[in-house]
């Protein structure tokens, strides 16, 4: 076990063409954590991993296992780390060989690299590729050959990169169940990006929304997921944000401070009853989708529905619909 965090910044900062791309005033990992970065595309989520993980220069104070990194420590700290990015870049030589290689580099001796080689490939499921060239295995497959190599060398840290955006759909949910596993039976603290809110909800104890190089909201996934504090963090989730005049249309009642609300798309449903709107685009998922509807006050509230339920004729874009919330699902929240 740390003394500490297994991962702690302070004031880390990032500089690129003259701007801070990446602005972190204070995150920590705890010991045997997983911490899910998540935000949309530019939000700075790898640049904030490669600079955790010693990978990329950054100004300010960085913490890796209870030792604060600085130019003279960071190849030996980055050896009780592992990386897991979204290209799993095995080198020309067989699987085995990969994950020889990787146990050399951290300092394992010779006699161990073979047979803990063997358990992880075993563990991961792909022991049958051991002797078959890294270039030549499938995309999934070489993911599970990645997440072994790291795991062989036993690291007291993870950082994960998307590590699944690359696979199907099939054999990303297969790695994000046996990912969930091992963390917890290696007790790794682990740092992962991603932008699968269901993915962090599984894997995480924590998230980070990052927005713009800065977080914008830190806590338990299942408190930050459901109930964003921020404009910005609700529109990123994918609730619908409404103003006064659409809460007065659904009944919703704020507390007197708030002017704004957010709804997630599965506490908005289709209601005879409700109010009325307008079929402004549907919006189709994996096996899921959103219908989007224009209420009077401008609003578009989104509702989740089923694929087969968009298709219905009555749903095609400028229809006519009535619609209503769960107000017990509704979040007030600030600009």
């Amino acid at each position: 076990m740390t003394a500490g965090p297994a991962l702690e910044l302070r004031d880390v900062r990032v500089r690129r063409a003259g701007r801070d791309v990446l602005d972190v005033p204070a995150l920590y990992l705890a010991d045997g954590e997983t911490l899910a970065v998540l935000g949309p595309n530019g939000a700075g989520k790898s640049t904030l991993l490669l600079a955790a993980a010693l990978l990329l220069p950054a100004a300010g104070s960085i913490v890796v296992l209870g030792e604060a990194a600085h130019r003279g420590n960071q190849v030996r700290l980055r050896r009780r780390t592992a990386t897991v990015f979204q290209d799993p870049a095995l080198l020309d030589m067989t699987v085995l060989r990969n994950i020889e290689v990787a146990l050399a580099l951290h300092g394992v001796s010779r006699p161990d690299r073979r047979a803990r080689a063997h358990e992880w490939l075993s563990r991961l499921g792909v022991a049958h590729l051991a002797d078959q060239r890294g270039h030549a295995v499938s995309g999934g497959e070489a993911q599970r050959v990645s997440l072994a190599r790291a795991f062989a060398v036993r690291p007291r840290l993870l950082f994960l990169d998307e590590p699944f955006s690359g696979v199907d759909h099939a054999t990303r949910a297969a790695l994000t169940g046996e990912l969930r596993a091992l963390l917890a039976a290696e007790g790794t603290a682990a740092l992962i990006v991603t932008h699968d809110h269901s993915e962090a909800l599984l894997l995480a104890d924590r998230v980070v929304l990052l927005h713009a190089g800065r977080p914008l909201q830190v806590g338990a996934s299942m408190d930050v997921l459901a109930r964003p504090e921020t404009e910005a963090a609700a529109r990123f989730l994918g609730f619908s944000v409404l103003g006064l005049g659409a809460c007065v249309l659904l009944g919703i009642r704020l507390d007197g401070v708030t002017e704004r609300a957010a709804v997630p798309p599965d506490a908005a449903r289709l209601d005879v009853a409700g109010a009325v709107g307008v079929v402004e685009r549907v919006e189709a998922g994996s096996g899921a989708g959103r219908l989007l509807v224009q209420l009077a006050s401008g609003d578009s509230l989104a509702i989740a529905l089923s694929v087969e339920a968009l298709r219905a004729p009555a749903l095609v874009v400028g229809s006519q619909v009535h619609v209503a919330v769960d107000p017990s699902r509704v979040v007030p929240i600030g600009r």
